[in-house]
């Protein structure tokens, strides 16, 4: 065995060029030094195997090579040019429609509120003698507010009257929001309500028996009298006659229609 004086490493005697660095080695062990750059050990007397020494020196491929990551794509930016604002459904200032729907609804509540102390109706209340000659018996005018229907119609006057002046003060801005209670719809049930009590008023008799009785003095008998020929079988006959306060109220309550109808368009319009 001998050792090469390059790289210490232990070779046969046989060996004349070290397998681990290529220097050739003499019998006795020694070998003079390679210069730098110059050539190599011979391969044909070299016993280093093809392709060791380019195994040795080449870096192992790596095991576990990186996974391709996507591509990123740069965050877009919006166009904000080519966006516009919508515009706002609210919009502020006067609401013309919700003014003049106050002005007529408030006009038609204190005029039917005024009406409801004026005459309604002019009553003729005839008991039959025979079948073809009824006797008359008394006539008899009635406010509104003596009976029951006219109290229902100032509460429905000044109902009116009160969502009017608050329909005109909401009108005065578009932009302000209504309260639900204030809403015309509520306004067109009303006077509604007024129209079925006027046309009940002028057609039906029976609404007018309590101040049928309460004004029997005003028909020149006594109250029992007159309650006996309310309530008498066969019931009477009572011719109904329509007065200016009758038909102002009712006219009134027509007047409150259009405006609640009117303001409903409007109140739609700003919601």
């Amino acid at each position: 065995m001998k050792t090469c004086p390059n790289c210490e490493a232990e070779l046969k005697d046989s060996v004349i060029s070290c397998v681990r660095c290529g220097q050739p080695v003499r019998g006795d062990g020694h070998s003079e030094p390679r210069p730098a750059g110059g050539p190599g050990p011979d391969p044909a007397t070299s016993t280093t195997p093809p392709g060791a020494a380019a195994l040795a020196t080449k870096a192992p491929p790596s095991v576990w090579a990186p996974l391709p990551q996507p591509a990123r794509s740069a965050p877009s930016t919006p166009d904000l040019t080519a966006r516009r604002a919508l515009p706002s459904r609210r919009s502020w200032g006067p609401d013309p429609l919700m003014l003049l729907a106050g002005l007529e609804a408030m006009g038609a509540g204190v005029l039917a509120f005024l009406a409801v102390k004026d005459p309604w109706v002019h009553l003729t209340v005839t008991r039959p003698l025979t079948d073809f000659d009824p006797g008359l018996v008394v006539t008899l005018t009635v406010r509104g507010k003596a009976a029951f229907v006219g109290t229902a119609g100032t509460a429905l006057a000044a109902t009116l009257a009160v969502m009017g002046v608050l329909w005109f003060f909401y009108g005065f801005q578009r932009g302000w929001t209504m309260p639900g209670i204030l809403n015309p719809a509520l306004g067109i049930i009303v006077v509604s309500t007024g129209l079925f009590a006027t046309v009940l008023a002028s057609m039906v008799w029976f609404v007018w028996q309590d101040a049928m009785i309460l004004r029997a003095k005003a028909a020149r008998i006594s109250t029992d009298a007159m309650r006996e020929l309310v309530h008498l079988e066969p019931a009477p006959l009572v011719q109904i006659g329509r007065l200016s306060g009758l038909m102002t109220f009712g006219g009134m309550m027509l007047v409150g229609l259009l405006a609640s109808c009117l303001g409903w368009y409007a109140y739609r319009r700003r919601s």
